[in-house]
């Protein structure tokens, strides 16, 4: 599309960077570059902080419980924290589906930031219980409202990003998470230091007041300068020009909205392959426990001795490998045009770090560098969300319920499966429920099917949708002969 009329269309000079660090495509002209650099600032920045919240607020307890919310409330040896995360689960796991499906008719500048202060008003509330049964109701109720930030965001961005972009914009966005729950245990560890017995409370209760306070501004942000999708947009720092470039942009790769909420989304979303190849590919995800190896870190840090200060400082260490892997995954597969040697690489990473779990008896050094690697477990996230965006062509309902469905399913399965197989009582070795082990088949399962699995799925259905296209190709043909006139649509699955 031609520049704008007052300005002057500058063409694409080759760039000198190496091909690992460039931006953006090969070709992008100075005008589209500014476009997408409006799209990184106002959408991601929005889209990390929010996410940012949730990963802070979903790891809170874990650091209260650790810095003496246990002893306070005199809970035992018993499960109390292990349930806690269950009942949190059960509201994402059921609010997760329903929520992104909201997203496709109501503006995402209204549904997620009424959904960011939703849930910090229930984490609010957490500063004042005083009984298990209490924190049970209130962490239901805050996931049910969190489980719209990560499948809505992943799909906001699915709808403005393309293909060869989206895997480093997931990756920085699930970043911003992975620090949310670093900036949770430094948090604890300052309130431990400067606030314990302010106001007649322990520093534990400060932590729930202190995320409640960073959640408005952040709600406010996002109400004002989160820009909705490429087709509703009316967002105030794009001009006419960057508002018809980036519905373009998309619909250049096929992937035009043409789904409806009607009566065929049932039979759309039930025949595709997208939605039981990648919740596969999800439940093997979620049962590694993977998202509980922070809280493990720190039961163990416990275990061996390790003041309030380092059980709270020392696991963000596995932040930082998120971070890293994060970051050059993305990186790698929007270079390479392939996610699966990536997910080869940090299944056999992760295979490494749970045979060490398993064994269990090995040099306290050893264990600690396990630990601190499984932060690779991470980078799956964005790898498989960017995965699904990019699979599912225009139908908006289908990516939606997709990225929704996967992770609540994955949570549903999860849920028992932590309870029962590392349940707090049993930290931090979990040998009597042999959780380790278990943890470790999963993780063999995730490498294989990501690696080889959903190669050959997709290799099947592009084939088969190559042969439906000569087929529709042939019979367009005959019937234009005839006089009929068709529109023929092929899906641009991959």
């Amino acid at each position: 599309m031609p520049a704008p009329a007052n300005e002057v269309e500058i063409p694409p000079r080759a760039s000198k960077l190496p091909v690992w660090l460039r931006w953006h495509e090969p070709g992008t002209t100075k005008q589209e570059k500014r476009l997408i650099a409006k799209l990184d600032w106002f959408l991601l920045s929005y889209s990390c902080l929010c996410f940012f919240m949730k990963q802070l607020d979903s790891n809170n307890v874990s650091n209260a419980y650790v810095s003496g919310m246990k002893e306070d409330l005199g809970f035992g040896p018993g499960n109390e924290l292990s349930w806690m995360n269950t009942y949190f689960n059960i509201g994402q796991i059921l609010g997760g589906p329903i929520a992104n499906l909201i997203i496709t008719v109501v503006r995402p500048k209204h549904w997620l930031p009424a959904c960011l202060l939703g849930w910090s008003l229930f984490v609010l509330f957490l500063f004042k219980c005083n009984t298990a049964q209490q924190f049970y109701g209130l962490r239901f109720c805050v996931g049910l409202f969190e489980s719209a930030a990560s499948p809505g965001i992943h799909y906001v961005l699915g709808c403005w990003y393309r293909k060869s972009e989206l895997g480093r914009r997931s990756a920085l966005f699930v970043i911003s998470g992975v620090l949310g729950q670093m900036f949770s245990g430094y948090l604890q560890s300052a309130l431990f230091a400067g606030m314990e017995g302010k106001g007649g409370m322990p520093a534990w209760r400060w932590l729930f007041i202190f995320d409640f306070i960073l959640s408005v501004p952040i709600a406010i942000y996002g109400i004002f300068c989160f820009p909705d999708t490429p087709h509703t947009t009316n967002a105030w720092y794009l001009n006419e020009w960057e508002r018809k470039r980036v519905v373009e942009r998309i619909e250049e790769e096929g992937r035009k909205p043409v789904g409806k909420m009607d009566r065929t989304v049932l039979k759309r979303i039930l025949t595709s392959w997208q939605l039981y190849a990648f919740s596969l590919a999800w439940i093997f995800w979620s049962l590694t426990c993977g998202s509980y190896v922070m809280q493990f870190f720190g039961l163990w840090l416990k275990a061996e001795g390790y003041s309030v200060v380092n059980i709270n400082n020392i696991p963000t260490i596995l932040g930082a490998v998120n971070f890293v892997f994060m970051l050059t995954s993305g990186y790698a597969a929007d270079i390479i045009g392939s996610r699966v040697p990536v997910t080869a690489f940090v299944g056999c990473c992760l295979t490494f770090c749970y045979i060490i779990f398993a064994i269990w008896d090995v040099p306290s050094g050893l264990k600690m560098f396990a630990f601190c690697l499984t932060g690779c477990y991470g980078c799956f996230s964005p790898l498989l969300y960017g995965w699904v965006n990019s699979t599912c062509g225009g139908d908006q309902q289908l990516r939606a319920f997709t990225l929704a469905w996967m992770t609540s399913i994955g949570l549903a399965l999860v849920t028992p499966f932590q309870l029962h197989l590392f349940p707090s009582s049993q930290a931090p070795a979990y040998a009597k429920t042999h959780g380790y082990g278990a943890a470790l088949a999963f993780v063999v399962c995730l490498t294989l099917w990501c690696s080889a699995g959903l190669w050959y799925v997709q290799k099947v259905v592009a084939k088969r949708e190559l042969i439906r296209a000569g087929e529709s190709d042939d019979e367009a043909n005959t019937s234009v002969d005839a006089g009929v006139e068709v529109d023929v649509h092929v899906d641009s699955k991959q």
